[in-house]
């Protein structure tokens, strides 16, 4: 099977579990190299945005994003789940942010809402995320080329969490789970891949521990999308943050 076989194929198989078609866009806009946005009530077709930048990598990124969303319609109603912050959560935020005596005073609510809602973006994907990419190394050897160039380019993206000014800024709770995941998404290409390279940025800052007790905790539960919010709850917790998001039910 070629990569673009592969991309249709997962587009077919995403419309017949969920009865829906998927539009397949463009977007310039988009912050990150794609994302889903699955079906409802409201919004007759799964839409699959990619940006650009990243056409390169498409029929990968269609794969990996097919793959996701077969994850949340596959489980059972009860079982669907968001990680969300509440006004308590960005109260304690702020006040995490001014102790730091970084950031200025007009900026605290903005940097806070900022910090905590891409934390639990990061703490909902890149999880599940990694089990996805899983299967689709094991399963899919013609998207391994693909595989490895978004997943690099993420790495790249994914190291500027260490720069001495995002370091200078960020709340340690905030930047050692940010990073903390980044050195699990970096461990978990790196054991796929038999390379080390990506792993040394965080062996040399002190977060692989951090990192291999992520990973850990992936290997250590099921792999079936019942189990992601314990997954994704696990990390929470490893990670010191479970007290700051709602890992609750979802209306999908």
């Amino acid at each position: 099977m070629t990569p673009a076989e592969s991309q249709q194929r997962a587009l077919a198989d995403l419309e017949q579990l969920g009865g829906k078609p998927v539009l397949l866009r463009e977007d310039a806009q988009l912050p990150n190299q794609a994302r889903i946005h699955i079906a409802s009530s409201a919004e007759p077709v799964h839409v699959l945005s990619y940006n650009p930048t990243a056409r390169s990598e498409l029929p990968y990124l269609v794969c990996f994003q097919c793959g996701l969303a077969e994850r949340g319609l596959k489980s059972a109603p009860d079982e669907r789940f968001n990680v969300a912050s509440t006004t308590d959560t960005y109260r304690r935020v702020q006040k995490l942010v001014l102790e730091k005596k970084a950031v200025r005073q007009d900026m605290v609510a903005t940097y806070s809402k900022m910090i905590t809602d891409g934390l639990g973006i990061q703490l909902r994907s890149m999880p599940i995320g990694l089990r996805v990419d899983r299967v689709l190394y094991q399963m899919h050897p013609e998207l391994h080329g693909l595989q490895k160039m978004a997943a690099e380019a993420s790495m790249k993206e994914n190291i500027g969490c260490l720069h001495p000014n995002v370091r200078d800024l960020a709340p340690d709770l905030f930047l050692n789970a940010s990073v903390g995941m980044n050195a699990a998404f970096a461990l978990g290409w790196s054991r796929l891949w038999g390379e080390d390279v990506h792993v040394v940025p965080y062996r040399l800052a002190g977060f692989l521990d951090l990192g291999e007790r992520l990973l850990n905790c992936l290997d250590a539960i099921p792999d079936s999308p019942t189990h992601d919010r314990e997954l994704v709850s696990a990390w929470a917790q490893a990670l010191g943050v479970d007290d700051l998001y709602l890992i609750g039910p979802t209306g999908l």
